[in-house]
Formats: C-alpha cells, sequence, structure tokens
C-alpha cells in the first residue's frame, strides 16, 4: 500500500509543479505546499511498523485530513481513483484522541504526507467502531507492542472486556 500511495502523490507532486508553471505564466497565484495527514486503516497498512505482525484488512478507502486547495483536492481524488482508492469524504469526521502523534510518510516539494501514529488510530478504532475493530484490537493488545493501548481505551470510556470477550 505504501508503495501505491508514494505513486499517487509524487504523481500528484509533479501536477502541482505544472500548474505552479502554469499560474506563473499566467499571473495567477502559485498553489501552495499541501499538508495530508491519513488517518485509520490507511494509516496502519502504510506503518511498515505495524503491517508487519497486525492482520489488517486492505482497504481502498483513504482517510486523510487534507489542507490543501481545490485544485490539488480535485486531482487527488482523481489520482485515487485511477489507482482503485477513494477518499473518504466524511474523513473531517474521524475522532482523532488528544495526545495522537505523526509521523512523516513522504516529502515532496508540494505535498508533506504523514500518518496519526499507530497506537492513537487503534485507539479511535476501539472506542468509535468497537465492533468492527474487536478482532483487530484484541491482536494490538495481545502483540504487547502498544504499551498504552489498553490504558487510553479505558480513558476515552472503551471497555476492554468486551474485545477479550468471545
Amino acid at each position: 500500500m505504501k508503495k501505491l500511495l508514494k505513486k499517487v502523490f509524487k504523481t500528484l507532486d509533479i501536477k502541482i509543479a505544472d500548474e505552479n508553471r502554469v499560474r506563473v505564466e499566467s499571473g495567477g497565484l502559485l498553489v501552495p505546499k499541501c499538508e495530508i495527514t491519513i488517518l485509520g486503516q490507511m494509516s496502519l497498512l502504510t506503518n511498515d511498523k505495524v503491517s508487519s505482525f497486525l492482520t489488517l484488512a486492505q482497504t481502498g478507502d483513504m482517510d486523510a485530513l487534507i489542507s490543501l486547495n481545490t485544485f490539488v483536492k480535485i486531482e487527488l481524488k482523481k489520482l485515487l481513483i485511477e489507482n482503485g482508492l477513494v477518499y473518504d469524504e466524511d474523513s473531517e469526521k474521524i475522532w482523532i484522541p488528544k495526545e495522537s502523534g505523526y509521523e512523516e510518510l513522504f516529502n515532496f516539494p508540494f505535498i508533506h504526507v504523514r500518518i496519526i501514529d499507530a497506537e492513537s488510530a487503534l485507539v479511535s478504532k476501539a472506542i468509535k467502531a468497537p465492533l468492527k475493530n474487536k478482532q483487530l484490537i484484541r491482536e494490538a493488545i495481545a502483540s504487547e507492542r502498544f504499551q498504552g493501548l489498553a490504558d487510553r481505551i479505558l480513558h476515552y470510556g472503551g471497555d476492554l472486556e468486551f474485545f477479550a470477550e468471545d
């Protein structure tokens, strides 16, 4: 998944550079550097440290917070579709734990892409969609690689016993 997203964002970066050349010639405003934060399942799939030991369901749905202009958003959506993916328009509704951290995924001249830290993505899934993510959260807790996961789930009102039940 990471390789596919790199291709998408690299192509998008080239499109922005081309658009900026046109805008310079016409005296228009340049497209500024864009910040994209990938959330949810896609953030876990692109995180090499996590995807190597957790069983993750493949998804074509990309949840992301995007600070970019209309041109970039339209081009990104087209590129995602061309590559069998789709931007989730409800991404802004995803709940993000307050103390979440972020890791850089790619940094191109016109696009900076980062992912939410894996533990925070798992906390979000455990709190907002526990039934759908029961097996994933169970596996993450059992792995003992997320030292704060159980405590953070409890802190946000999650039910750890739910994840222990069959």
